[in-house]
């Protein structure tokens, strides 16, 4: 025996299948929903209304497999299970629904016809014709279930039951690549996260498995509340928006001679004068001013970075901003005026990177250049005097 006979890629992928249907659910349910795993059925949902709906799971890798044929172990046991809970009184048919779902396309069968809705109590008659028809002289591997699906003991909810069946198969999207696409579709996404999708889709999944393992660790049936899935996909979608809102290193975003040249005139340059001759400094600011506004844009048109992060980001420079100043102005008496200003200027800009929107940043234009954005609007200033003296600068 070598060691492949011990693999079993079957019932892996019959298990990972569950979990995907029980991601479906979680997509589409409505708040207050449980879906469980291995629980009432396969898969199972109940609905804050009292409703529920119990799935049976066929899954198979054979190429040629066709689950819940008509003399197939997987319908009479499937229904053998359904009519026991009825019979037993712990489902209700008519607050049920029940599904068989398989990944295989089903020929015409038994089961194909649960695909569509029936009430009538001559298509209730012929549907359990077909089943008896299909149970005369049954093997011996399902012979026992084709008894206890057909005692007549079990026939009103026999009648009850086919009227609430359902199947689910590979020619209505139950199939992997449909499967996923349809849940992706009932989570809603944003627009600016629909290119990670099947990768949001499978941290979802790992999340439920790690919940439904600890639930069977602790002897606890596997049920995950719907509305700790939407705080979960929340979660998800707010890390992903703090990745994507990361603004460009400043290598990235290059700014020639030309662009600083335009902005020698701008006001924040005139406050800097006011504290510096180092052109080098000026050139350095004007880069950040520049850089800060190109990545300012970008963040705001495609980061999710909207006006009230940007107003609450200037809000806290604001603040540091005007302890800073009063510190040094307190603690350099009788030092000139430019001199104070340009340690103003340095403690404020130099090597400090503020939050933005509840994430770090990382490049320091980003902050800095904010600050020579308010500089611009004459809000901060570095001069001790700044206001008197700009006031001066500006008059016709």
């Amino acid at each position: 025996m070598s060691l492949s006979d011990h693999s079993a890629p079957g019932s892996n992928a019959g298990f990972s299948f569950q979990f995907e249907r029980a991601l479906h659910y979680l997509a589409k349910s409505s708040a207050g929903s449980l879906v469980g795993v291995e629980t009432d059925d396969d898969v199972a949902v109940r609905a804050p209304d009292a409703t529920r709906i119990l799935e049976q799971d066929k899954h198979s890798i054979q190429k040629d497999a066709a689950p819940f044929g008509d003399r197939s172990k997987d319908l009479w046991n499937t229904l053998a299970i359904w009519i026991e809970a009825l019979d037993s009184g712990e489902v209700v048919a008519g607050k049920t629904l029940f599904m068989m779902v398989t990944n295989k396309t089903l020929p015409d069968c038994i089961a194909q016809k649960f695909a569509r809705a029936r009430s009538s109590e001559d298509e209730i008659d012929e549907f359990i014709t077909a089943l008896e028809a299909a149970a005369k002289s049954p093997p011996d591997g399902i012979k026992a279930l084709v008894t206890r699906v057909l005692r007549p003991e079990s026939r009103s909810n026999l009648r009850n039951l086919i009227p609430r069946c359902r199947l689910a198969d590979a020619s209505v999207g139950a199939a992997a690549q449909e499967l996923r696409a349809n849940t992706i579709a009932c989570l809603q996404l944003p627009a600016w996260c629909s290119k990670s999708a099947d990768s949001i889709a499978d941290e979802l999944l790992g999340w439920m498995h790690k919940i439904a393992l600890a639930n069977w660790q602790a002897k606890k049936p596997a049920w995950i509340e719907r509305d700790h899935f939407v705080n979960q996909l929340h979660a998800i979608l707010d890390l992903r928006k703090r990745h994507i809102s990361r603004e460009r290193a400043e290598h990235l975003i290059p700014v020639g001679d030309e662009k600083v040249g335009e902005k020698r005139g701008s006001l924040f340059v005139k406050q800097l004068h006011l504290i510096t001759d180092d052109d080098s400094a000026v050139d350095t600011s004007i880069r950040e001013f520049i850089r800060c506004n190109i990545e300012k844009a970008r963040l705001s048109a495609e980061g999710n970075i909207t006006d009230d992060d940007w107003l609450a980001f200037e809000s806290t420079l604001l603040a540091r901003w005007q302890k800073i100043r009063s510190r040094v102005i307190r603690t350099r008496p009788g030092t000139p005026e430019k001199d104070v200003g340009y340690e103003i200027f340095t403690d404020t800009t130099d090597a400090h990177c503020e939050k933005l929107a509840g994430s770090d940043t990382e490049q320091v234009y980003l902050t800095s250049g904010t600050y020579h954005r308010l500089a611009e609007m004459i809000h901060v200033g570095w001069h001790p005097r700044f206001e008197e003296l700009m006031r001066e600068l500006l008059k016709p």
